[in-house]
């Protein structure tokens, strides 16, 4: 059991409802203060309150689907169904579009010189070093 406290561990307002409540007790009748030491005694002589065997049966199953229903809200995403794959879903009109060669260049550039790059890589390839810009 604890200790009873003493007067100077408690503060005014906790000593005078101490008092109060001793006094209040003193007051009670012998049959009231013997019904009250019947009921103190039964209560903490009962068996501890046990859960019911339903709950008990039913616990891991829930878990299990709590768990299921945890794992579905973080793989699954909302409202988009599966991922579609632009390269497997084209068209070939499409595919062909983008592979076409003789297609306007993308570079924004309208007046390449094709006969220069020819020159420069014809004479790269004679084995000379490229004069250099400028000179």
């Amino acid at each position: 059991m604890k200790a009873e406290p003493t007067d100077e561990d408690s503060s005014e307002f906790e000593r005078r409802t101490r008092v109060l409540l001793l006094q209040s007790a003193d007051e009670l009748s012998g049959a009231v203060r013997s019904r009250l030491t019947q009921a103190r005694h039964a209560a903490l002589s009962a068996p501890p309150a046990r859960a019911p065997a339903l709950a008990l049966r039913w616990l891991p199953a829930g878990a299990a689907i709590a768990a299921m229903l945890a794992l579905l809200v973080v793989y699954v995403p909302l409202g988009k169904g599966t991922m579609e794959n632009p390269v497997t879903n084209a068209g070939f009109d499409d595919i062909e579009m983008l592979t076409d060669t003789d297609s306007v260049p993308l570079n924004g550039d309208q007046e390449v010189d094709y006969d220069f790059y020819e020159w420069a890589a014809a004479e790269a390839g004679e084995g000379g070093p490229a004069p250099a810009v400028g000179s």
